[in-house]
């Protein structure tokens, strides 16, 4: 039944979300190194709304869909036993200020390079958060589909 409603999931996902065969080996390559999954559940999240793409095991454990863990914030080598109720909202209020966040400082660095000597570690940080930008802006781009077209 979960590999079934996987398989639901992807044919969903896939009309609505440009490269989401990229993103989906991203999500499954990120969930297989993640401290929170043990192999069948995330011990992250406690789940709190049936609305979400994951393939339900039982009570509030869940078996997370590799999309879910490509968006997911917190994705770490350090395990804590804290749980966090999984809103997708919450998720996506998270990158939207992150987003913000960066893209201050790309000012901030920009409006610094304007003068004739400014160091080369400037130009550096300025095309990391760029990058960091691009991602963020994909994993936005994601939640909305995924509340769009599961809520």
């Amino acid at each position: 039944m979960e590999k079934f409603r996987e398989i639901l999931i992807d044919i969903t996902l896939s009309s609505h979300i440009p490269n989401y065969k990229d993103l989906f080996y991203e999500g499954k390559k990120k969930r297989d190194l993640c401290a929170y999954y043990d192999g069948t559940y995330c011990k992250r999240f406690r789940i709190t709304n049936t609305n979400i793409p994951a393939n339900w095991i039982s009570g509030n454990k869940m078996n997370p869909h590799p999309i879910i863990c490509f968006v997911c914030p917190h994705f770490s080598i350090r395990y804590e036993e804290k749980e966090v109720a999984l809103d997708l909202f919450d998720i996506l209020l998270y990158y939207e200020e992150l987003r913000e966040t960066i893209e201050r400082e790309i000012n901030f660095i920009e409006n610094k390079m304007m003068g004739i000597n400014y160091p080369l570690s400037l130009k550096r940080r300025r095309d990391d958060l760029i990058a960091l930008l691009n991602d963020v802006t994909i994993k936005i781009k994601v939640l909305k589909e995924l509340l769009r077209v599961f809520k």
